[in-house]
C-alpha cells in the first residue's frame, strides 16, 4: 500500500487564485490578516518540463518549516531523504458553516518534499510548494461532493468522539506508528474512496 499524508489548508472552491468569487476561508492568521493563501493555487496545473505537461504544486503551512518524511507510514528509515515519491496527499479543509473537516481534493502518486520548494514563472510570480504531482493524478472535488454524507469526512483527535485525526498541526501522518485498528480501517476506506472516485474533477471546470 502506498504511503499517505493528510494536510489541512484554507477552504476554497477552485484553488486557482484568489478572486472576488473565491477567497480563502479558515486558513489561520495569515489568511485572516491578508486575505491571501499560499495554497490558493494547489489545483491550478502549470506547464512543466520539456515537452511541457501539467503539474500541480501543492502547499501547506507547517510550524517547524519541514515535513517529516520519516513520520509517513513506510518511510520510517528515510530521516535524511529530501523527498519521497508515490504518496497519496489528501487536502482537507473546514468550510464556512460546516461542523467538520472534509477532503477537498487529493494527489495520487505525488512527490513530497522535506523542505519548502519554489518555482519562479516567466511572469515573475513565485509559487511555493511541498508537493508535486502530474495533473492526471490530481482531483479537486466538487463543493457539494465534499459534504455529501460521511465519505470525505476527516476526524480531529481533539474531539472527544474521535480516537485519531488532526491535532493542532496542519499535517496528520495517518496510520503511523501505534495506529489503532480503527485508524487503519479509516485510512483504507479513504484510499478506496480516492481510487474509486469517478465523478467530476473541478480542475477541468471552466471558471469565469
Amino acid at each position: 500500500m502506498k504511503p499517505i499524508i493528510f494536510v489541512r489548508i484554507a477552504d476554497m472552491k477552485y484553488y486557482r487564485g484568489v478572486t472576488d468569487d473565491d477567497s480563502p476561508y479558515n486558513g489561520g492568521s495569515y489568511v485572516r490578516e491578508t486575505g491571501q493563501a499560499h495554497e490558493c493555487y494547489n489545483f491550478d496545473p502549470v506547464p512543466w518540463g520539456e515537452p511541457e505537461y501539467g503539474k500541480c504544486l501543492g502547499y501547506v503551512a507547517v510550524v517547524d518549516k519541514q515535513l517529516h518524511i520519516e513520520k509517513i507510514t513506510g518511510c520510517e528509515l528515510m530521516k535524511n531523504e529530501k523527498k519521497i515519491e508515490g504518496v497519496y496527499v489528501v487536502f482537507v479543509s473546514k468550510a464556512p458553516g460546516s461542523g467538520s473537516m472534509r477532503v477537498v481534493g487529493f494527489y495520487k502518486d505525488a512527490t513530497v518534499y522535506r523542505d519548502l520548494q519554489n518555482n519562479k514563472f516567466s511572469t515573475g510570480y513565485v509559487q511555493y510548494y511541498r508537493f508535486k504531482a502530474e495533473e492526471e493524478n490530481c482531483v479537486l472535488l466538487p463543493y457539494m461532493e465534499r459534504h455529501r454524507g460521511g465519505k470525505w469526512f476527516v476526524p480531529a483527535s481533539s474531539s472527544r468522539y474521535n480516537e485519531f485525526g488532526f491535532g493542532r498541526s496542519n499535517v496528520w501522518y495517518a496510520e503511523s506508528k501505534g495506529a489503532s485498528e480503527k485508524e487503519i480501517a479509516y485510512v483504507n476506506r479513504m484510499i478506496e474512496s480516492i481510487e474509486s472516485y469517478q465523478g467530476e474533477n473541478l480542475i477541468y471546470k471552466e471558471v469565469k
